[in-house]
């Protein structure tokens, strides 16, 4: 008893300090909870707000900052440890003859006292968060990985981490020539600095310590990164931070800048795999690629939100892991450019890319005309009818505006015209079964009756069957859903009589998309699928 009351009153070892973001909760309302493995990546259309998140990640920890943050309303922190645990504090502080501790991220000295309560009050002011907190800007990144001075505090840098450690240079070396199809090499002899080559690195093996200096002879003669382009010298840059960082937050804004597509794609995979345990990622990206890199990984902690702004609100739509996990096993969904609708205001989905190929170039020439820069609207297809449904059940999942074109045939599939009024949410049995039975009754009561009305679209019907159309065509266009009304596209300019690829090779090429008369009906309906909100 008495050895278990001594134990218990011997003063325990304090953990190191670390800080997490719990929950956040955004300006229109969304909450996120989060774990201290948590990555989260923000995508969306221009200037809906993604690296606004980020600047306000970085002030939120400061309550002197929070009330200049715009997106971020609420933040709840974990904080773990002790500030003025030794191995840290001795780390990041130095005393000096006022007795005041300094940092190199705060501004002016702290007692001891001070600091620990800045701690207990869950306050990080001055700048003491940027111990805990890094945002890895794109103008940051072009210079964090340039040679490092060795007088200037050289300990806690990440090339001097690599300097220290050959395993760490190697792996880091490594995701360099994926990326890149060369080394990147640490060059340990210079005496001033210590600068990181690229180029074909010298066999280790073939050295010993007696011929090192003809080593670090072919290793100064190869390229300096300072030297290098920006793509290869912001990859570098977040590559070292990935491997080398102290902080348990870490923000990046577009770290697909300067990156060809398959380079964003390996650095997505990268920091999804890589990641050091117990370090939070919040980033903000614009690139189909690296999101898809982010996803190949399959890391259980990833969640993706879309920012939709609408004024001053940023509104929030959350995927998380499972809902990844749906949307990628897909084939349809993870072999094309479906994902790039994340980053547009809107979402068209044909059956063909000659659907898509025809109505982007008829709005594109009618904006063209009126001098107007075209809206952000992305166009893709899906491969047919029957797969109109899983598309647009996955971008409405995440809220991409989203309008499906159709050929007039799909509603004489009952299925299939479900199918896709169901992803469009539209009630069935509500909103258009008593209608559809009308039409179904008539169409089918005439021998090769469905068969005509996809060369004539909606003008085919009469009487009650038309009237019943008239309110299926208004329920579907109001939900996002445009049935070809003559037909099927090449019905849009009968005088062209070819079949569907060489028809829209020839309207495109060689008739005026924007005041030929045959392409009227054309027009009206382009125009109304790109008013649709």
């Amino acid at each position: 008893m008495s050895e278990q009351v001594n134990r218990a009153n011997e003063v325990q070892p304090s953990a190191k300090p670390q800080l997490f973001v719990k929950s956040l909760t955004f300006n229109d309302g969304t909450s996120l909870n989060l774990t201290p493995n948590s990555i989260v990546v923000f995508t969306g259309a221009n200037n809906s707000g993604k690296s606004q998140v980020l600047k306000d990640l970085e002030r939120f920890p400061d309550e002197d900052l929070r009330s200049g943050t715009i997106v971020v309303k609420d933040c709840e922190y974990d904080y773990r440890g002790d500030i003025d645990e030794k191995v840290f504090f001795d780390r990041h502080f130095k005393i000096t003859d006022d007795g005041y501790y300094y940092c190199d991220e705060a501004n002016g000295g702290f007692s001891r006292s001070t600091l620990t309560n800045f701690w207990e009050r869950k306050c990080l002011t001055s700048g003491l968060r940027f111990l805990f907190v890094k945002r890895l800007s794109t103008e940051f990144r072009l210079t964090a990985a340039n040679a490092l001075n060795r007088n200037d505090n050289p300990e806690r840098h990440p090339i001097y981490k690599l300097n220290k450690s050959e395993a760490l240079a190697q792996r880091v070396s490594d995701y360099f020539r994926q990326a890149f199809g060369t080394d990147l090499v640490v060059n340990r002899r210079e005496m001033r600095t210590i600068p990181l080559h690229v180029g074909q690195a010298p066999d280790k093996t073939a050295y010993t310590i007696k011929n090192e200096d003809e080593y670090y002879e072919k290793v100064s003669a190869l390229p300096r990164l300072d030297d290098q382009g920006d793509g290869m010298r912001s990859f570098a840059s977040i590559l070292l931070d990935t491997f080398t960082t102290e902080h348990s937050i870490t923000l990046i804004d577009e770290p697909e800048a300067f990156l060809h597509p398959p380079q964003a794609r390996l650095l997505g995979k990268m920091l999804a795999k890589s990641t050091a345990g117990e370090r939070q990622l919040f980033i903000s990206t614009h690139s189909e690629d690296f999101l898809q890199g982010i996803i190949d990984a399959e890391n259980k902690d990833v969640t993706i939100i879309r920012i939709d702004r609408k004024g001053s609100i940023n509104e929030m739509s959350i995927l998380n892991s499972a809902g990844i996990k749906e949307f990628w096993e897909n084939p349809l969904l993870r072999y094309s450019d479906i994902l790039s609708g994340l980053f547009h205001e809107k979402v068209v989905v044909c059956e063909s890319d000659y659907d898509c190929l025809f109505y982007h170039a008829v709005l594109d020439a009618m904006c063209e005309s009126e001098d107007e820069i075209a809206p952000d609207i992305l166009f893709t297809h899906c491969g047919g009818k029957t797969r109109i449904k899983d598309v647009v059940k996955a971008l409405k999942a995440i809220n991409v505006p989203v309008v499906a074109i159709s050929d007039f045939d799909l509603i004489n599939h009952k299925q299939n015209f479900k199918g896709v009024t169901d992803a469009l949410r539209i009630d069935w049995d509500m909103a258009l079964n008593a209608d559809m039975k009308t039409i179904y009754d008539d169409m089918n009561s005439k021998v090769g009756a469905w068969e005509s009305i996809k060369e004539t679209g909606r003008a085919g019907f009469r009487g009650e069957t038309f009237v019943a159309y008239s309110r299926v065509e208004s329920v579907c266009k109001s939900a996002g859903l445009f049935v070809v009304p003559v037909g099927e596209m090449e019905c849009f300019d009968k005088m062209v009589t070819k079949t569907k690829k060489e028809w829209v090779y020839e309207v495109i090429e060689k008739c005026d998309l924007v005041n030929s008369p045959d392409l009227q009906e054309a027009r009206k309906f382009v125009k109304e699928i790109a008013e649709f909100r």
